[in-house]
């Protein structure tokens, strides 16, 4: 079961969400992009951060297979904007609290509502306002958010975000599963339990979802009606095959 009152850094971005157009200029230069940056000194750091949280670079600043499948394919290949919410899901509170949310339709002004009632009361309001300001930044300025149908923003005052949801690819779910596991360790993950699940992640149908699971050749988990379970331990998040 996920902790939200344990949970830390629901707004890490200095407010700003991800931009599609932050990566690309990200990749012309990965060295020396800070230095001749057009953004402004907190969109700067804003993106550093946001390049951590996306699974893009590891922890001492290296390419990631995600960051470098994004070199040699580019921001317009859409499977791996799958993998990057998969990353920014289990590694950003605000978005993995807006998953378990489900489909719907919400102001952002809602949603800063629903964040400090329902989830965390101990954040202020400033807080609140920054974290879901930065996802629907990223939902607006990403394929993620209309794309990947995670949420649609529609413009507005306040914004109002629309989620349908969609199912991601066997790539996608795969790594979902991957990141579940490194949370959960060894042993088995019964269905009933409420975690982050691929359905959760992608606000999809839970049934297809196990279905597929069943089905996926791979020889590291085994499923059946009581759960998921670990037989081979797996390989870093990061290294799913690209």
């Amino acid at each position: 079961m996920v902790e939200w009152g344990s949970a830390k850094g629901w707004s890490r971005h200095q407010h700003f969400g991800l931009r599609k157009e932050w990566l690309d200029f990200y990749f012309t230069d990965r060295h020396g992009w800070r230095n001749q940056s057009f953004l402004g000194n907190r969109q700067v750091d804003s993106l550093a951060m946001w390049i951590r949280t996306a699974g893009i670079d590891d922890a001492h600043g290296r390419l990631t297979p995600l960051g470098q499948a994004f070199l040699a394919k580019g921001t317009g290949f859409l499977p791996l904007w799958e993998l990057l919410w998969v990353n920014v899901v289990f590694s950003f509170p605000t978005a993995r609290w807006y998953a378990h949310l489900g489909q719907g339709e919400w102001t952002t002004t809602e949603l800063k509502l629903l964040l400090r009632k329902e989830a965390v009361r101990r954040l202020s309001g400033w807080t609140a306002s920054n974290a879901i300001m930065e996802l629907a930044g990223l939902l607006e300025c990403t394929p993620v958010g209309a794309e990947l149908q995670q949420g649609r923003v529609i413009l507005g005052s306040p914004r109002r975000l629309v989620r349908a949801g969609t199912e991601p690819s066997d790539q996608a779910l795969l790594h979902a599963v991957r990141w579940l596991c490194k949370e959960e360790g060894p042993g088995t993950i019964p269905w009933d339990r409420d975690q982050t699940w691929p359905w959760v992640i992608f606000g999809c149908e839970r049934r297809s979802i196990m279905l597929r699971l069943a089905g996926i050749n791979q020889n590291w988990f085994i499923v059946d009606e009581k759960g998921l379970t670990v037989t081979i331990q797996t390989r870093g998040v990061g290294n799913v095959a690209l």
